[in-house]
């Protein structure tokens, strides 16, 4: 999930990532021309969770945005990385099933799964990574 924040009290946007449970992963505050105590401030009360995000900026002249990001079938494809073993057609008739919100967690859970296969298990091919929906678990 990703958020921008912008202000009056500043020009362009700050933008935060959170990952599927609400930790924040990425900020990017060079889309946005701060004064020192501006970012100061920012450092200092910026949120890790996502549920504290909206109690940071009450309060404040600041407006916060999710930014609604859509995943293509090619860079899912491009991501996941293995093509040898899996079916392109099969997979992209069950990812045209999907809906966008589910689409974007399962992109998003690939680095979870990656990083979770236990030594000497083998990658599920996509069009079974893509039916088992571990990301709904």
């Amino acid at each position: 999930m990703i958020y921008q924040i912008t202000s009056d009290t500043w020009t362009g946007y700050i933008e935060i990532e959170f990952d599927l449970n609400g930790y924040m992963v990425r900020t990017d505050t060079k889309g946005a021309h701060l004064s020192e105590a501006q970012q100061k401030w920012f450092l200092v009360k910026m949120p890790r969770e996502l549920s504290e995000l909206q109690r940071v900026i009450t309060g404040t002249s600041a407006k916060l945005t999710e930014i609604k990001r859509e995943v293509t079938f090619d860079e899912i494809w491009e991501r996941y990385d293995l093509k040898v073993r899996s079916s392109k057609k099969k997979s992209l008739i069950t990812w045209n099933k999907m809906g966008s919100a589910q689409r974007l967690k399962c992109f998003d859970f690939i680095k979870k799964y990656e990083a979770n296969i236990p030594n000497g298990v083998s990658k599920k091919n996509f069009e079974t990574y893509l039916n088992a929906e571990q990301w709904n678990n």
